[in-house]
């Protein structure tokens, strides 16, 4: 951890080399981005955040975990890229990593964000495909009495199931919109 983030703050962005990526899997730190920004996952980056290491490999980000406070629940971004939490909430005790930051300023992490971004957008994070992939699993759990049972199970709770996916639909469809505006700006 430490050689990574010295290299990360000692290399110069303006090169074509780079030796903090001696010690990531760049597509895993990517990946990872893409998909907590997509679903607004405002624990990303400081909390509930994990890498792993394979023996001999690359430091990978992941897996994502922990979206209870995601899909625009109780954010308090809701314009902005997730990763600039510190932003908003500068004295938090568990502040984001400068990794981000500084990701965010390498041309070269940017390019292969693009990339990647414009691979997915064309079939697994397509907005019909997303949309499709939150009305079967939502169909799937009511067709299984999940719901019901959820509903059963944590009284008190007081809001209508259907409107909710919608509300997630409409938000996805959103962040879609928006990222790809953003990631097109970059």
């Amino acid at each position: 951890m430490e050689d990574f983030e010295t290299a990360l703050l000692e290399d110069d962005l303006t090169s074509t080399e780079r030796t903090y990526t001696d010690y990531v899997d760049l597509n895993s730190f990517v990946d990872y981005f893409i998909l907590n920004e997509l679903v607004g996952n405002i624990d990303a980056y400081r909390l509930s955040t994990y890498l792993y290491k394979d023996r001999g490999e690359k430091l990978n980000m992941g897996p994502v975990w922990d979206l209870n406070i995601g899909y625009n629940a109780q954010n308090t971004i809701s314009n902005d890229w997730i990763v600039n939490y510190n932003d908003y909430v500068p004295r938090d005790p568990w502040l984001i990593p400068f990794w981000w930051d500084r990701l965010l300023e390498d041309p070269i992490y940017i390019d292969l964000l693009k990339q990647r971004w414009s691979e997915l957008r064309m079939d697994i994070l397509a907005t019909s495909t997303v949309e499709n992939l939150v009305r079967e699993t939502s169909n799937y759990l009511i067709d299984e009495g999940a719901i019901e049972r959820n509903y059963e199970r944590w009284s008190g709770i007081d809001v209508a199931y259907e409107s909710e996916v919608e509300v997630m639909i409409d938000y996805l469809r959103n962040r879609l919109s928006w990222m790809d505006d953003k990631i097109d700006s970059m």
